[in-house]
């Protein structure tokens, strides 16, 4: 999964091509508006399509902003960071005929975006005029670890001032996403109206609270405010010098959950395939512990199944007591725990869909069926064959095959 940061870097490097793939990736009929489907493509191709319009293929900017009202969090244009989403309205009446990626923020008047179908129908780089900006939204990019300790006054509102601005207003998940519980957390705070959505009366509630000009335009100046407010909110009370704290580990998803499982019941890649059967060598016992303590089975030879390791990193992720997806044609192949969630069903698996945690499931011509994890870093995880144990393997895309029943084919998700 690519940062924020490397989204955009993969947006640049579309830069001057026209909408022909833009428009097949999402359906479009020749001569539609593909600035929608551009955000689409580059969210696919970075792996992170959960984080924009919840993997839908998105083609109409009326529809897409309004899933950002009700998922993302609306902040100032100075705040912008790289890979949020953007929208514009020209004529000024409430409905977006345009979007695109912030690139930086520029001023509170001026934005840098990458954008699909601008200068005459290609990807480019613009520098857009605040005043034709509807809206700027923030997915749910996230650290790796969260810093807290005293900010430094800079103007620069990172992922450092939002997790300590979270410490600062109690109740909240120190995670460093600027989402909208944070947005309402801090509209209760300031004793506004809670609906998640950083516009003006916000703007201007925060700069009351921290002392500066009620413009409503959270610049410079009032970021530096804000700072300081946060870390004279977070000083101990006693005049020792506080202590520079630990880095605080985000929490971890489901999805990373079952894939430290997989990393601890199977071989890695590149391990000799003579050390993947059950005659001894690690993780053997650990495997076998876990399939027993999660599955109620003890691991024999005819157990070495892609079902049964597939099922057992997900319960003892603690994701879901009672997953199972067994090898054999007498599953209830469509039955979903609801722990999890099929994001895509019944046709080969597009490119850039899959997320590392990802259960495939799917049906072979020849009959039986096949359940393996994607790993990420173009490996999966699985039993995939009898007498053998579980592995970490180069994924060879088998479940695209013309071998493969294409109406079974299912991906499931933890939520």
């Amino acid at each position: 999964m690519k940062t924020n940061k490397e989204v955009i870097q993969l947006a640049l490097k579309h830069k001057g091509q026209g909408g022909s793939k833009f428009r097949k990736f999402a359906g479009l009929p020749s001569g539609a508006a593909w600035c929608n489907a551009f955000v689409d493509y580059v969210a696919q191709e970075g792996g992170v399509s959960a984080l924009y319009f919840d993997s839908k293929k998105e083609t109409y900017c009326p529809h897409s902003i309004k899933w950002c009202q009700s998922n993302l969090a609306q902040i100032p244009l100075y705040l912008a960071m790289p890979g949020d989403i953007i929208y514009f309205d020209w004529e000024k009446n409430g409905v977006p005929n345009h979007i695109g990626l912030v690139k930086a923020h520029k001023s509170t008047s001026a934005i840098y975006t990458v954008e699909g179908n601008t200068n005459g129908g290609v990807v480019a780089e613009k520098t857009r005029n605040g005043k034709y900006v509807q809206a700027v939204f923030r997915p749910h990019f996230a650290p790796k670890t969260v810093h807290l300790g005293n900010l430094d006054i800079d103007g620069s509102f990172g992922y450092k001032s939002i997790a300590n601005l979270q410490r600062a207003l109690g109740g909240l998940t120190i995670d460093g996403v600027l989402g909208k519980e944070t947005v309402k957390r801090l509209q209760h705070y300031l004793a506004i109206k809670e609906d998640g959505s950083w516009g003006t009366k916000t703007s201007k509630a925060v700069q009351k609270l921290v002392g500066v000009k009620q413009d409503g335009e959270f610049g410079p100046a009032s970021v530096k405010a804000l700072q300081k407010w946060i870390n004279k909110k977070n000083s101990t009370p006693t005049d020792e010098p506080e202590p520079t704290p630990e880095p605080v580990p985000v929490p971890q998803t489901n999805a990373d959950k079952i894939v430290a499982k997989a990393r601890e019941f199977a071989y890695t890649y590149g391990t000799s395939s003579k050390k993947y059967k059950y005659k001894g060598g690690k993780p053997l016992s650990t495997y076998k512990s876990a399939l027993k303590k999660y599955m109620g089975k003890t691991a024999r030879i005819s157990q070495s199944d892609c079902g049964y390791f597939v099922s057992t990193c997900v319960r003892a992720a603690g994701v879901s007591k009672k997953f199972l997806a067994l090898r054999g044609r007498k599953e209830s192949f469509p039955a979903v725990p609801s722990t999890m969630k099929i994001v895509h069903k019944g046709k080969k698996i597009p490119s850039g869909l899959l997320k590392p945690g990802d259960i495939i499931r799917y049906k072979k011509k020849g009959g039986g069926q096949h359940t393996l994890m994607f790993y990420g870093n173009g490996k999966i995880a699985e039993a995939g064959r009898k007498h053998w144990f579980p592995a970490v393997k180069k994924d060879t895309k088998k479940y695209n095959k013309s071998n493969v029943k294409k109406s079974t084919i299912q991906v499931l998700r933890a939520r």
